[in-house]
């Protein structure tokens, strides 16, 4: 039977039902936007439904370690198949219907075209074929799921640590898949990484991871932004070694900075000259007058040769000549008074005397006075 079409008309449950109730036996391929998936329908239900290819199936049954290398080899050569080994075997049942569930969610969520494929069958279908309501349902709560944890868990690329402090609490008890997501840990790996690690769905280790978080056991980074991603894979792809930062020091010590002395011969040596020096000894007297406060002998010293007293005694008439001017004036004003008491007063030797001897005694008074 050929049938193909797009999920926009026709749901991929009712694909799928059409299928079982005809009670065909082949695999419906799903594409869409990243995304290739194949459901494979048996007589009874559901064989296997997986969005990963047959090499991506086989390392996570080999990573869940209930699939040796051996077996697998096995498998692929066509010697076995893997319900023939996993009969009796309850985890590698429940780890194939946890593949199947979320396979289909992300099937009905990002699929847009479909085709069946009439008889293809898979050697890594389930030893019972799973009941096609059951499925269904579960991976329509599946999203509920999926927005639950993404509150607690909203990435699957950040590093998980371990959270040292426990508060109060004195011991933890922890649930066997829980001690399977810390055991895979170590030095901060993903969500996405430990779901590979473990052979299992990014689902249910971010659930563990989840619930983990909750438990205060565990703490979840954020993703490396592309910015970081380039930093540390610049640092990683050019290392430097120790022999080449001991030679870079050694370089740096050893040689002495060079400078070009032809240039510096070449350059004229300006001359100083004595009015820049007196200009240079000026300014560091000035910047000095906060270090050496003026007395009042220096402010004294500073008005009498300022530079307005200087120019009003230049302006002015000499000492000497205005000296000489005040002795005639007072010599010619003693004469008219001592010739004027000559005339009113007999000429005696000593009253004479006594006039002179006042005359001369004043002459020197006025003299020192003046």
């Amino acid at each position: 039977m050929t049938l193909s079409g797009k999920l926009g008309f026709v749901p991929i449950d009712e694909v799928l039902r059409l299928l079982t109730r005809s009670n065909q036996q082949g695999a419906v391929e799903v594409t869409g936007v990243g995304l290739r998936g194949h459901v494979f329908v048996g007589k009874g239900g559901i064989d296997l439904a997986t969005t990963t290819s047959e090499d991506v199936l086989q390392r996570h049954l080999a990573n869940s370690g209930y699939a040796s290398s051996d077996t697998l080899r096995r498998i692929n050569s066509g010697e076995t198949t893997l319900a023939a080994i996993a009969k009796g075997n309850h985890e590698i049942v429940e780890l194939i219907r946890e593949m199947t569930v979320e396979s289909l969610y992300q099937i009905s969520l990002r699929g847009d075209e479909f085709s069946v494929r009439e008889g293809a069958v898979t050697p890594y279908a389930s030893p019972k074929s799973f009941e096609l309501e059951a499925l269904l349902t579960d991976a329509q709560e599946r999203g509920k799921d999926w927005a639950k944890v993404n509150e607690v868990v909203p990435h699957l690329e950040g590093a998980i640590h371990f959270r040292r402090d426990l508060g109060e609490r004195q011991e933890v008890t922890v649930r066997s898949d829980d001690w399977r997501v810390l055991s895979e840990i170590g030095t901060g790996s993903s969500v996405s990484a430990i779901a590979d690690m473990l052979g299992t769905t990014e689902f249910w280790a971010a659930r563990v991871t989840a619930r983990l978080v909750k438990s205060e056991l565990i703490d979840l980074e954020g993703p490396a932004t592309p910015e970081q991603s380039e930093d540390q894979d610049a640092v990683w792809e050019e290392p430097v070694s120790y022999d080449d930062v001991v030679e870079e020091s050694q370089t740096s010590y050893d040689e002495t900075p060079s400078y070009d002395t032809t240039y510096a011969a070449e350059q004229p040596q300006a001359a100083v000259t004595e009015e820049e020096v007196s200009a240079d000894q000026e300014s560091e007297d000035s910047e000095r007058w906060w270090q050496e406060p003026a007395g009042d002998s220096d402010r004294a010293v500073e008005a009498e040769y300022s530079p307005e007293v200087v120019s009003e005694e230049v302006s002015e008439t000499p000492a000497t000549a205005r000296d000489e001017e005040v002795e005639e004036d007072t010599e010619a004003f003693l004469e008219k008074v001592f010739s004027e008491l000559d005339s009113t007063e007999p000429e005696t030797e000593e009253g004479h005397g006594l006039l002179r001897r006042r005359r001369m005694g004043t002459l020197r008074d006025f003299s020192s006075d003046s």
